[in-house]
């Protein structure tokens, strides 16, 4: 079948985790000697601000505190680098925030951030933001974030084209957590609402993966539904500082009659071709659906393909749009599907902030 040799280059590409050097250790003495010249006078000399310095009160605003180390695990030092050398201004931060690039060198640049990254204890318990891999259009996100999602689909079968929206809430809790609730809305129609909970179960920022674990409940609001439980894991690893994989496997297991759910099992890879979030990603995705109870006629197994980009919009990426096309290689009840998946990550800020160039 032309979807199993899809679903095992994918899965070959992420094996084969492609050997880049191994960048060289930050020397956290310059970075300390430069945060003490550069940053110390408005973000403290142990990263939290003093409301009642004169600098900060000067500036209107008060600086981020790199202490906090929810805060500082959540932020990705590549973000971190890009602030420092082009301003808050290159991320849709305060322009109180000033460049420093044509100040200091890109190592000098990766030994500061390298020593702010040290100025919150305890947060080597947090799952780390460079782990924060771009949203899916289908594979579950490892990463467990504070997100404003949604999510649109148009299905386009032989009797009736379908629009599907789904209204979704994320909310980071603690250190490792994440809430989840759902609004599944058709033809006008609120059907479902799903609510569950994400758990990041174990890292490693040297080898780039995370592995989480989760589960949500599904109940009907309309017609005759089943309510389900839909367990997953979903895994996130960086393969090469220009691209990701991702891959997840849920269960939809009806609570009347389990015989009537499914596995499924997807991946997608993504192509980073730059530390710019503005900027648009290409990725490729392919799913593998295995119906436990399979109707007449149907495939044991059931693939597509899902070729798409995400979109950053703002300068710091945390408003971006996925734009993908949903191919199936088997014989399902649909003929293609087009998706629209509109992401605000409302714990870098508003909607609002950071448009344009």
């Amino acid at each position: 079948m032309p979807g199993i040799h899809v679903i095992l280059r994918l899965v070959a590409l992420a094996l084969a985790v492609m050997a880049a050097p191994a960048a060289a250790t930050p020397d956290l003495a310059l970075g300390e000697r430069l945060f003490a010249q550069a940053c110390a006078s408005c973000h403290g000399a142990a990263g939290r601000p003093d409301p009642a310095s004169p600098v900060v009160q000067a500036l209107g605003i008060e600086p981020a505190d790199l202490s906090d180390p929810l805060f500082n695990s959540r932020e990705p030092a590549i973000d971190w680098e890009l602030v420092v050398k082009g301003g808050g201004h290159a991320l849709g931060l305060s322009e109180k925030m000033p460049a420093w690039g044509d100040s200091f060198t890109d190592a000098e640049i990766a030994a500061l951030v390298a020593y702010v990254k040290t100025l919150a204890p305890g947060s080597d318990r947090y799952p780390p933001g460079e782990l924060n891999l771009m949203l899916p259009i289908r594979t579950q996100k490892a990463f467990p974030e504070d997100e404003i999602v949604w999510k649109s689909r148009y299905e386009s079968r032989d009797d009736e084209d379908v629009w599907r929206n789904v209204l979704e809430f994320e909310k980071r809790v603690g250190r490792r957590g994440q809430a989840i609730l759902e609004v599944v809305e058709e033809e006008g129609d609120v059907t479902e609402v799903e609510a569950g909970w994400k758990h990041a179960l174990t890292w490693s920022l040297e080898r780039g993966y995370l592995l989480s674990g989760g589960a949500k409940v599904a109940i009907p609001t309309q017609g005759d539904g089943d309510e389900e439980l839909i367990p997953f894991l979903a895994w996130a690893q960086e393969l090469s500082p220009k691209a990701t994989f991702q891959a997840s496997t849920r269960a939809i297991l009806p609570f009347d009659d389990v015989d009537a759910g499914a596995l499924e099992l997807a991946g997608i890879v993504h192509y980073t071709w730059t530390d710019r979030p503005q900027a648009v990603f290409p990725a490729l995705e392919a799913t593998a659906t295995v119906p436990l109870d399979r109707a007449a006629g149907e495939d044991r197994l059931q693939f597509t393909v899902v070729p798409q980009v995400r979109i950053g919009l703002t300068r710091g990426g945390h408003v971006a749009l996925n734009l993908g096309a949903e191919i199936p290689l088997s014989d399902q009840d649909y003929d293609w599907r087009a998706h629209l998946t509109l992401l605000w990550d409302f714990a870098d800020g508003s909607f609002f902030k950071g448009w344009g160039r």
